[in-house]
This record gives structure tokens, sequence and C-alpha cells, in this order.
């Protein structure tokens, strides 16, 4: 298991949210560490890993989130897209940005191994985690919040 301090954990945890909202759905998303107001979620996406380091993360995204991102992917209005098409497009979102936040932290020639990534509808369905990198973002307006938990 590799050392590093909570800044590395941080900066490439943000770094990898900021670029994959920007390469998949064309969003500017800036980190907001002030930001002490309520977010309310419509659900919880997240997942875990156990290589090249063991931990989980998830995503608490609004509904004016969750639809901006999947608009701009599919480049349709969200209304006309199914269930399932909104799901896929989300989880696909949070798989790519996990192994990219997986990579900028252990290193580009790491091994990745992640499960499949999963809705939650609440935080009792979560598995526990105690201790997590808690952050922040705004996406053009939308907020939304995430946790990372990494096990040494």
């Amino acid at each position: 298991m590799m050392d590093f301090d909570g800044d590395k954990v941080r900066k490439s945890f943000t770094d990898s949210v900021v670029e994959t909202f920007a390469d998949m759905a064309f969003i500017d998303v800036i980190p907001e560490n002030d930001f002490d107001g309520e977010i309310t979620h419509s659900g919880i996406m997240g997942l875990s890993f156990k290589k090249p380091g063991e931990g989980s993360l998830f995503f608490y995204m609004t509904k004016e989130c969750k639809k901006q991102l999947v608009e701009n992917i599919y480049g349709e209005d969200w209304f006309i897209l199914n269930d399932m098409e909104i799901d896929d497009c989300l989880l696909e979102i949070l798989n790519v940005l996990a192994g990219d936040f997986l990579k900028n932290l252990y290193g580009k020639d790491e091994k990745v191994s992640m499960s499949f990534p999963k809705l939650y509808f609440d935080d009792e369905e979560l598995p526990a985690v105690e201790n997590p990198f808690s952050f922040i973002f705004n996406a053009e307006g939308a907020m939304f919040s995430a946790k990372v938990l990494i096990r040494e």
C-alpha cells in the first residue's frame, strides 16, 4: 500500500472530477471548499476499489446536476430518455471518473480493480464509511457532493 497525504487525495480526486465532467459532458466544475449550505441529493452513486489501494467513493447528486450531465452527454432532453439510459450514463461517468482518480493517485502504470458502480437511494444503504474525505462541487450552478474513503 502506498503512503500518501490528504492533500494528494484531495488534488487527485478534484482533478479527476473537473477533467471527467469537462471531457465527457462539457461541464465546468469548480470545488466549493467554503460552501456551508445544504445540498439535497436525489440518489447516490458509488463503487469500491481493491487495487492498487482499497476504498470507496460516493457521489451525492442533485437532480439538476444529473439532468445536466445526461442531457449534455446524450444531446437529448432528459424526458425523452428512459430510466435505464439515464442510470447507465451516470454510472459510466462514475466508472471513468473513479479509474482516472485511482490513476492520478497511485500512478498511471498501476493496475486498477473496481466494483461495478451502483445506485443507492439513501445513506442507510451505503457500506460503513468512517473518516472519509468530503468534497462539494459546483457544476455550472448545479451543486453536488462526494465522499472518498481510502483504507490504509
